[in-house]
């Protein structure tokens, strides 16, 4: 029995772990994070392209969601259609943006250097091949 999907597992839990260290001085998360990386590359959206686009359940996604606009820095508004929500980043939102950025980058940087330039590209290859036939296996979606 091999353990290599056991450590991958457990490198993702450090992985979050590290990065939520490196936002440690912000008022959030790399699961607050992830929302908000897409709403400022993709602009508003609906709960449900999040959700489809994170690829995470709807409660945690809500939890998310409702803590960042309990600190401002998302704001939700009534859609075409009047069930749904836009979501979008506001202002203050958008202006913390760099500053997470940033510290995202920094942390990053770090794990990148122990890596090495051929270590990166090796390891981008095999996480890009694993997670096409993770899709594939479940039938192409996310």
């Amino acid at each position: 029995m091999s353990l290599t999907f056991y450590h991958v597992q457990q490198l993702s839990r450090d992985l979050s772990q590290y990065l939520n260290q490196s936002l440690a001085d912000e008022e959030i998360s790399m699961s607050h994070w992830a929302v908000i990386f897409q709403l400022h590359h993709h602009g508003a959206m609906t709960q449900t392209d999040l959700k489809n686009r994170l690829n995470i359940e709807a409660p945690p996604l809500s939890r998310t969601l409702r803590k960042l606009e309990q600190l401002g820095y998302i704001h939700k508004s009534s859609g075409m259609d009047k069930r749904t929500n836009d979501i979008s980043l506001s202002e203050k939102g958008e202006k913390r943006f760099p500053i997470w950025q940033e510290a995202i980058k920094e942390a990053e940087g770090r794990l990148r250097s122990g890596l090495g330039e051929e270590g990166e590209r090796i390891l981008d290859r095999q996480v890009r091949e694993l997670t096409r036939i993770i899709r594939e296996e479940r039938g192409g979606g996310f």
